[in-house]
């Protein structure tokens, strides 16, 4: 989804940052569905929400794009301070209502986000952990020799012996 709103106003501005905290609440949520499947261990589903994600992040990244393209037309520093300068200029309690939960759940977002990261890192681990085990006892295993008796690898003639 591209968003193709051009801020020229306050008012589009405001319906923007609605925009915008509507998409990340949207995020959350799919942080949340991301996070009770990797506790369920659910990775055909992690897979589809992988895609999910990113277009999420895309989709914010757009208004976060138009914001500091808006900002910026208004003399205000495309940053976390151009909106302080920009709420302080205007006399908006929606606007600057709206800037505050963004600022909340983006910061929510991103510790929903970092959470994930470690189970994925930790699954991950666990996972080589049991591969390695598992390959270390496939090492192990018995083999039958030619005389049809079982020898444990290694076990056999030495090298250069005839």
């Amino acid at each position: 989804m591209t968003i193709k709103l051009a801020i020229t106003s306050p008012d589009d501005f405001a319906k923007s940052l609605d925009a915008e905290l509507q998409a990340f609440l949207d995020f959350i949520q799919v942080l949340q569905t991301e996070q009770e499947a990797l506790i369920q261990g659910n990775v055909d589903f992690l897979i589809e929400l992988a895609q999910l994600k990113s277009e999420k992040v895309v989709l914010l990244s757009q208004y976060a794009m138009s914001r500091s393209r808006f900002l910026d037309t208004q003399g205000c520093a495309p940053e976390l301070g151009g909106m302080g300068k920009w709420l302080r200029q205007h006399n908006s309690p929606h606007i600057a209502e709206v800037w505050r939960q963004l600022l909340e759940h983006a910061e929510a977002a991103q510790q929903l986000n970092k959470i994930n990261g470690v189970m994925i890192e930790t699954k991950l681990r666990n996972n080589q952990q049991a591969l390695s085990v598992l390959q270390a006892a496939a090492n192990k295993s018995t083999l039958y020799g030619p005389d049809g008796q079982t020898h444990a690898p290694g076990m056999g003639r030495p090298l250069g012996k005839g």
